[in-house]
């Protein structure tokens, strides 16, 4: 059983998706939770869920914060630190993306924006917490993609900082053992709100489900789990480890792929 009582963690990108469900999933393990996001309307009710589901009732401190901005990183670490003078469990979960052909007008803008958010951000974060998560003996956990291990031609920028953030899982726990852990969960694709954007999304999961060897797509509480368990001691013989969740993604057959199924006779529409 995994136990986080007394347990500070600080969970960033946590207003929905898989990392308002390790903050809630963290606070019914018994953790302080400092979550963090740029919708305070999303927050608010993330913080809503964690207090119910604490054993103690306890209610996380919620930080309204956009990690494209360094000032913003910094004030996040400061306001957990502030409230709990303590840190166990960083998980470096905030990310964005972005879908451009190379050489389109704007790219580099949006590599710079994606790499902001999604590495510089966490090395930031890590810089800044190594010391008290040092004195605890704690963990970190960041949150990657399979798209650092399998490229996707128009997320380029993407993928590309996921597979920085993988060899920086790496050297980080090689540089801070043997005080702190570090670990990474890769997801494939996750039910989140990712492809709420376009008309009749949950079908367009379901078909995705079926190109997947365990005929399935995640949740975030399956992800949540994963994290829970690197972050906590029963993983504590573990670190370096780019760990994947991915319903078999990175083996499934390369013939039965999303666009296969949808473009066979019987899915075709006009």
């Amino acid at each position: 059983m995994i136990n986080l009582t007394g347990k500070v963690a600080l969970i960033t990108g946590s207003s929905d998706g898989i990392g308002a469900a390790t903050a809630i999933l963290f606070s019914s393990l018994g953790a302080k939770v400092a979550i963090v996001g740029r919708t305070q309307s999303k927050l608010d009710k993330v913080s809503s869920e964690c207090q119910s589901k604490s054993p103690n009732g306890l209610k996380p401190i919620v930080i309204q914060a956009d990690f494209e901005k360094d000032e913003d990183v910094k004030r996040t670490f400061d306001e957990t630190i502030k409230a709990y003078n303590q840190l166990d469990i960083l998980v470096n979960n905030a990310g964005v993306a972005c879908q451009k052909r190379f050489a389109e007008e704007g790219d580099l803008e949006d590599y710079d924006r994606v790499m902001q958010v999604n590495v510089r951000s966490v090395i930031l974060l890590t810089k800044l917490a190594k010391d008290h998560l040092a004195r605890a003996k704690g963990s970190i956990v960041n949150v990657s993609s399979i798209a650092g291990i399998r490229m996707s031609g128009t997320f380029w920028s993407y993928c590309m900082t996921k597979a920085a953030l993988d060899m920086f899982t790496k050297s980080m726990a090689s540089l801070l053992s043997p005080e702190i852990r570090v670990n990474s969960v890769n997801p494939g694709p996750v039910r989140t709100n990712f492809l709420n954007q376009i008309e009749n999304p949950n079908s367009l999961w379901d078909l995705m489900a079926t190109t997947m060897p365990l005929q399935r797509v995640g949740v975030p509480d399956d992800i949540a789990q994963l994290i829970a368990f690197l972050a906590s001691d029963a993983a504590k013989n573990i670190t370096g480890s780019i760990v994947v969740s991915d319903s078999g993604s990175l083996v499934a057959d390369p013939h039965k792929t999303l666009a296969s199924v949808v473009f066979t006779d019987e899915n075709k529409q006009g």
